[in-house]
């Protein structure tokens, strides 16, 4: 399996990886989303997971943040999404794209890499904290209409 940055050729399937990850999100938000990456190659990159036969088999996107809770330096690269199609879930594909990020991050000043995860997904956090990522804080977002 090979990680490298998203081509031009990948949108049906990094499309299909969004949805699998966003499930509740509608498909003109992610294809907006996707829009707004693709013109902020500076601060934004993706990284896939290619499996032997060419479609994808996860992805990585990473932006950077000019600050983050919990870290103590500026800029701080951020995992924005990261995703792994269940048959590849435990291969070590996570973790390379996970290393794609982090080494995109460190080229342009980063000290540190931050994530954010729902509360109730064991999964992710679980993997943040295999690749080593500590919890930093624990939010609970409130709203009110006026």
């Amino acid at each position: 399996m090979q990680v490298r940055l998203l081509g031009s050729g990948d949108h049906d399937e990094w499309l299909r990886m969004r949805r699998c990850l966003w499930p509740d999100c509608a498909i003109d938000i992610l294809q907006a989303e996707m829009t707004d990456i693709l013109a902020d190659r500076n601060d934004q990159a993706v990284f896939v997971a290619v499996r032997s036969a060419g479609s994808l088999g996860g992805f990585a996107e990473t932006s950077i943040h000019p600050h983050a809770i919990g870290c103590d330096t500026r800029p701080v690269g951020y995992l924005e999404g990261w995703y792994v199609d269940q048959d590849l879930r435990g291969s070590g594909i996570g973790r390379e794209l996970l290393a794609a990020a982090e080494s995109w991050a460190r080229l342009r000043g980063c000290l540190e890499m931050a994530s954010d995860a729902l509360l109730d997904n064991q999964v992710s956090l679980a993997a943040h904290h295999a690749c080593g990522y500590s919890t930093t804080a624990r939010l609970v977002h409130f709203k009110k209409r006026l």
